[in-house]
């Protein structure tokens, strides 16, 4: 038997992303939906492999995944990030892909995984989670509620509530805008 054998590829990858998902503090529930692997074995692979042995500390959070889009509208600050953040997923083709919502591949967990990555590169120090960014992902796709559209004033693009009748342009705008 070889390592090397294309049969333990795919077995090799479902650990890889598996262990890049614990380095952004998934949960363990995210991986397990993720890769397919056994919640047992996620704890050994963070026990084994992240545990004392990261540059930074890394957490295991527990609870539930965060379902709450209003995180989003915290501050001019989230809703300027998340804009970011979905003109990244936007760029890198996610939201034109429906599947992504069903059973993404451990290839496209691979790629978000380099967009919350280079998101992070470009807002330092975000609040906005690697969970919170998945189910920012899953809700911008739906194009049900919200949607990423362009500001109609200055063409950016941002988060829009389409059930949301007041404000309809965005932050950035609606900050610099003289009250009426």
């Amino acid at each position: 038997m070889r390592i090397t054998d294309s049969r333990y590829d795919r077995d090799r990858q479902r650990l890889a992303v598996a262990h890049r998902l614990i380095t952004h503090e998934a949960r363990t529930q995210t991986i397990r939906q993720a890769t397919g692997l056994s919640g047992d074995r996620i704890r050994r692979l963070y026990r084994d492999y992240v545990k004392g042995q990261a540059a930074r500390a890394i957490r295991r959070r527990r609870g539930k995944s965060p379902r709450q889009m209003s995180f989003f509208r915290r501050s001019p600050a989230h809703e300027l990030q998340a804009a970011t953040l979905c003109a990244l997923l936007r760029q890198c083709g996610f939201l034109n892909r429906p599947q992504v919502l069903f059973r993404p591949t451990l290839d496209e967990i691979g790629r978000f995984c380099d967009v919350y990555e280079t998101f992070c590169m470009l807002c330092p120090g975000t609040p906005i989670s690697f969970e919170h960014a998945w189910h920012l992902l899953q809700v911008i796709a739906r194009l049900d509620e919200f949607v990423l559209a362009r500001c109609p004033d200055c063409q950016a693009l941002w988060i829009r509530d389409t059930l949301d009748l007041l404000p309809d342009n965005c932050v950035t705008c609606r900050a610099g805008a003289p009250p009426d």
